[in-house]
């Protein structure tokens, strides 16, 4: 037997779920209480030692943090965070990504969005970050291509996320001495001089083209 939403609709998401990452934090606890109330979809706490996501999952994944290691993504990856940048977005996608969910949004974008998500659409975002959505493909190739490697991308999205020597060549398991030699390649090539001059130019450079 179906079941059904609170607007009386048959909800096709009974056999699917949706884990939320990291599993623990306000976040997490906040995003869990709230689909749980509007019976969206059993909410999992994504643990790859208990429960591995299938295909037809959705895994809601704070992007402040780092994504617990899996074998493998193929299922719909949705990152959420407060404001997004196209920077952060490429970052995301090149992890799996397949949506993008702003936290300053309209709840009832939220709830939209796991539908569409449940329902196998993508790529998907709430209204605030939908714009950025069509920047997305070949922005790499189109202009930091030419520029950073997809090394350095990385490495100067997690620096512009505060991020110290340390910390980047932990999130992504290379040394301090490798990072901070790539950070003199980003800085050379991009011409500058310190993070907040990198932030102006990297953000100058995803800028939308008039």
């Amino acid at each position: 037997m179906n079941e059904r939403d609170r607007d009386g609709h048959h909800s096709p998401f009974s056999s699917r779920h949706v884990f939320l990452s990291p599993p623990n934090g306000t976040p997490t606890e906040l995003i869990r209480t709230y689909l749980e109330t509007r019976s969206l979809a059993p909410a999992r706490l994504l643990d790859p030692k208990v429960a591995t996501p299938k295909p037809n999952d959705v895994v809601l994944h704070n992007g402040n943090h780092k994504l617990p290691p899996v074998k493998k993504i193929d299922f719909c990856l949705i990152v959420y965070q407060e404001g997004w940048h196209l920077i952060d977005m490429v970052f995301w996608k090149r992890r799996g990504a397949c949506g993008w969910l702003d936290l300053q949004d309209d709840p009832q974008d939220f709830q939209q969005l796991i539908r569409e998500a449940l329902d196998g659409k993508s790529p998907l975002a709430t209204p605030s970050v939908r714009p950025h959505l069509h920047q997305l493909d070949g922005f790499i190739d189109r202009k930091l291509g030419r520029h950073l490697t997809r090394r350095e991308l990385d490495i100067s999205v997690l620096l512009m996320k505060g991020f110290s020597d340390k910390e980047t060549a932990k999130q992504l398991k290379i040394s301090t001495g490798t990072v901070h030699n790539h950070r003199k390649s980003i800085y050379r090539k991009l011409g500058v001089h310190s993070i907040s001059q990198l932030m102006h130019r990297l953000r100058t450079m995803a800028a939308p083209t008039k």
